[in-house]
């Protein structure tokens, strides 16, 4: 194989090839070359130059980043936000092995994943609502993946909001392909392995082919206990060298292996509140009580940091443990000349396993008396600490780790087939008919969670059935669980998710006459799809007996019924400054059975294309996303998230400048001083769905140009601005600013205090939170790629060296939100800060020389600060770092069949624990360390 062609087939680096260099890049294949339907449109055109700027990463690109699993590839792109993958779960069990993409941080749920230009069956997340899963997708039949950012409703309907990722299986396969790769981190934990078996064959003359792949993949757990300051370990403390505000002395600052004093470690434990009103925790041994944790090492009422607590990652992952089994079929046979049948069948089955800290029973404070007359006894070791203070309260929180970790196991299983009549007029004019059905099936177990109907957590008795025949076994906070009381209190149980699609489609294009600079091309469709929702919790779940509660969602369905059509009009060609100009149109209408109206989208496009070496393209764009099954008809759930009361002595002179906060908070007999029940713990949120939700609506922009200069070979340069703006976005105001709400009015007689319950004492029992239209969003920002492919011969070396430069420059990532106590609307935009960087990009310089290539990756995160407009005397790190890490991947093509390559990802060993804010890992600041993998690829 000649140098130059082999490195024309590698992707680029471990980024996107833009579709305006389609024309130098033959490694997209030879459709590239021949009339192909581009993502965006539906109408078939001879090359990639279509008015929105659209990202391609072929198969090699996906081998080359030597990630064996789709979504890892394209998360670290910069062009996507946080979405799920491998360190998704922990406290939201549903949401382990999923993989999700979320084009330009606008939510999972905005990004529309489709397989050959086809939506998918969808599946559903944490909270019900669907989104596009891509891990049932077999990589190793990916020709290509196409990325369009920007609405793109018009084409494909909703869900296409932030834009649509697009992945394009292998065609007319033959032979037998079989590639294996193996990874682990040098520090230990996160390995995986996979192996792909793929086969092809032509029939009848080669008017026919079938292909089939099976793909297995495993990854194995990494624990966040296996990286030291990972997570829960590395948290801001109040600082006690503080001397006030405005001092130049960080009033935050970072305390490292932090634990938590009221958990037990092995035994149990027990607090002392003292009249010198310091907390001290002892442990209990046998008849024997020691001091553990004196007051002097508790920070904030409730870190450790002596390490003398509970460790907070004894349990918890930073990535899950995750299995696969993909398979996939597809066969194709031409009927005549112009005629072809097709049908495809996807079948996905995936495992995932998580868990978290064992279930507990947090105590209040109370005196001796008062436990001894709700029955409990209290040992004499613990009495010996309490007699030598004239006056304590004691405080008795019990954490069941003789039962182990809450955990739970995920099993999805997905199912879809198809078939696809398609064909060509005698007038040239194409056309398709679609039709597909299938399902996925998710099976939620969980176990190692208390009942609440077995056990009374102000008194620890056991009570209900055991009680009311006299057989309870002895139990005592004071004490380990025996075997029997866990047995008795422990409860395991699983819930079932069924989403079910059918779909059926038809589609005619081609072109209408002929104009002095062109033909001009039309397509138009129709799409009927059925959809379903089926989420059975368990009896025990939904009957509120266990610490949190979901209700089902009985089989709620919905039809859609949408036509679109789409306009390619060619205005002027071959003219000075001219060489082509074209107008693109397209409208769509959609009818949902759930909605009242209907509603439509649309989008209009210009391509100018001034000569061979620049050009220009925009597009503007209406897009919708109906509002979801799971967000109109989500039953109560109830779950638990951090908040903070606003009526805590930290937060109650916060709220509006007139003090009517500290005044609202003493109407609900809450006085200054008084520190909320919430601190250092998760408060109780019930959810809901909304039946009147309405559609989303988002007006989308792009403008670009393109260079690609004839006197520099091997050259192309883009730049694209893209503007998404939001309205009516179904959100919910969250359970936080539910509580501000209530007290940050003109009075408390207002609809948000009733969403907040409280106890007599002040303490938030719970907080309701629901889905509503409500607030706008913004994402500003310019897309940069830069690719330049040349030869070394020219400087007297041997090779071919390729650089490639894919970058987001984020101008703005805001939220709208109708402020209820002032009557404005508030904007506030988080680019630049550290969830939300303002720049991101990936640089990769590729060289090779006969078999040999050598790719190095470069990827780039800017760090940013913590808090918007933060007082910089607040935190002593009021940033977060740069993310900056390099990936080295090497090939060797030892024959005709057989390659062998091997990796190194985060060559420098970087995991950022040195920061609360980047120590739990995520695709930007991972905790893996430097990781190496190998793999081979035989064909026969």
């Amino acid at each position: 194989m000649q140098t130059h062609k082999k490195l024309l087939a590698l992707a680029i680096a471990a980024a996107a090839a833009h579709p305006a260099f389609a024309d130098e890049q033959p490694e997209i294949g030879d459709a590239a070359l021949e009339e192909v339907v581009v993502t965006g449109s539906r109408i078939q055109r001879s090359t990639f130059d279509t008015p929105a700027p659209t990202s391609v990463i072929d198969s090699e690109s996906i081998k080359m980043s030597g990630e064996l699993n789709l979504n890892e590839v394209l998360s670290t792109m910069p062009q996507f936000g946080e979405g799920f993958d491998a360190t998704s779960g922990s406290y939201s069990f549903g949401n382990s092995g999923l993989n999700v993409l979320n084009l330009r941080d606008l939510g999972v749920q905005r990004t529309l994943a489709l397989v050959n230009g086809k939506r998918p069956v969808q599946i559903t997340a944490d909270d019900n609502t669907m989104v596009s899963e891509i891990g049932m997708i077999p990589s190793e039949l990916v020709q290509r993946v196409e990325v369009q950012t920007g609405g793109a409703s018009a084409v494909y309907g909703a869900d296409a909001v932030a834009g649509v990722v697009n992945f394009i299986l292998k065609d007319d396969f033959e032979g037998i392909s079989l590639r294996s790769q193996i990874g682990d981190s040098e520090a230990g934990g996160g390995a995986n392995k996979a192996v792909t078996l793929t086969l092809g064959e032509n029939f009848a003359n080669g008017r026919g082919n079938f292909a089939a792949s099976v793909d297995y993949f495993e990854e194995k757990p990494l624990y966040f206990r296996d990286r030291k300051n990972a997570a829960g370990r590395m948290r801001f403390m109040t600082n006690p060298a503080d001397t006030g505000p405005n001092d130049g002395i960080p009033d935050k600052i970072i305390a490292e292996g932090v634990t938590y004093a009221d958990f037990n470690i092995a035994g149990n434990t027990f607090g002392l509140w003292t009249a010198a009103d310091d907390t001290s925790w002892y442990q209990l041994d046998g008849d024997e009580a020691s001091l553990r944790t004196p007051a002097s090492a508790i920070a904030d009422g409730w870190m450790t940091i002596d390490g003398s607590g509970f460790d907070p990652n004894a349990y918890n992952m930073a990535r899950g443990p995750y299995e696969r089994l993909n398979a996939y079929t597809r066969a194709h046979f031409d009927i005549s000349d112009s005629t072809r049948i097709s049908a495809d069948l996807m079948y996905s089955k995936t495992d995932s396993y998580d868990e978290i800290d064992p279930d507990f029973i947090s105590s209040n404070w109370y005196e001796v008396v008062d436990g001894q007359a709700n029955g409990i006894a209290v040992p004499d070791s613990v009495q010996q600490v309490l007699d030598g203070h004239d006056y304590a309260w004691l405080a008795v929180p019990y954490t069941f780790d003789e039962a182990g970790p809450r955990w739970h196991t995920n099993e999805r299983e997905y199912l879809s087939a198809s078939v696809t009549l398609e064909g060509e007029l005698q007038n040239g004019w194409k056309w398709d008919t679609y039709l597909t059905s299938g399902y996925t099936k998710a099976e939620l177990v969980q176990g190692n969670q208390f009942r609440l109907d077995r056990i009374e957590r102000e008194t620890f008795s056991l009570i209900g059935s055991c009680a009311e025949a006299g057989n309870c076994p002895e139990f005592s906070p004071f004490e380990p669980a025996s075997r029997e009381v866990l047995d008795y209190i422990m409860a395991k149980h699983s819930t079932s998710t069924d989403v079910k699609q059918h779909a059926f489609s038809a589609n005619l294009s081609g072109g209408l006459f002929s104009l002095p600079a062109g033909e001009v091309m039309f397509s138009a469709g129709a799409e009927a799809r059925y959809e379903s929702l089926d989420y059975q919790p368990s009896t025990l779940w939904s009957s509120g007996l266990l610490t949190s509660m979901q209700t089902p969602i009985d089989n709620r369905s919905r039809n859609v019924r949408e036509a679109y059509g789409e306009l390619l009009v060619p205005l002027l060609a071959d003219l000075p400054a001219v060489q082509s100009l074209e107008f693109e149109a397209a409208l769509r209408g959609a009818e949902y059975s759930t909605e009242s109206a209907n509603f439509g989208s649309w989008k209009t496009g210009l391509n100018w294309a001034i000569n061979d070496s620049v050009r220009l393209r925009t597009v503007y764009s209406m897009a919708v996303r109906a509002p979801q099954l799971g967000e109109m008809f989500l039953g109560t759930s109830i779950g638990y998230e951090g908040l903070t009361d606003p009526c805590d002595s930290a937060e109650i002179n916060g709220g509006p400048d007139d003090g009517r906060r500290k005044a609202n908070c003493q109407a609900l007999g809450i006085e200054e001083g008084w520190d909320s029940n919430l601190k250092g713990l998760r408060g109780k949120v019930i959810s809901e769905g909304n039946e009147a939700l309405k559609e989303e609506e988002a007006t989308t922009f792009t403008a670009g140009i393109v260079f690609t200069p004839t006197f520099v070979e091997g050259l192309n340069v883009s730049l694209d601005y893209f503007d998404i703006d939001m309205t009516d976005m179904i959100v919910r105001f969250g359970a936080n600013a539910n509580m501000e709400y209530c007290v940050d009015m003109e009075t408390i007689d207002n609809d948000f205090c009733a969403l907040v319950v409280r106890a007599d004492n002040g303490d938030v029992l719970s907080v309701r939170d629901t889905f509503i239209n409500s607030d706008g969003a913004r994402r500003r920002g310019v897309d940069i790629e830069a690719d330049y492919l040349f030869g070394l011969n020219a400087l007297g070396l041997p090779g071919d060296l390729r650089l490639n430069l894919v970058a987001t420059h984020q101008l703005e990532s805001s939220y709208t939100e109708l402020n209820l106590v002032t009557g404005k609307e508030e904007t506030t935009d988080y680019a630049g800060n550290y969830y939300t960087p303002d720049w991101k990009a990936n640089f990769s310089t590729t060289y090779s020389i006969d078999d040999l290539t050598v790719m190095l990756t470069t990827r780039y995160t800017a760090g940013g600060p913590i808090e918007l407009d933060g007082n910089p005397d607040r935190f002593s790190k009021p940033e977060t770092p740069d993310s900056l890490y390099y990936n080295l991947w090497t090939g060797y093509q030892f024959s005709e069949s057989t390659e062998g390559y091997f990796g190194i990802n985060n060559l420098t060993d970087e995991r950022w624990t040195d920061h609360p804010y980047t120590s739990y890992g995520s695709a930007n600041y991972s905790l893996l360390g430097r990781y190496l993998y190998a793999g081979v690829t035989m064909n026969f």
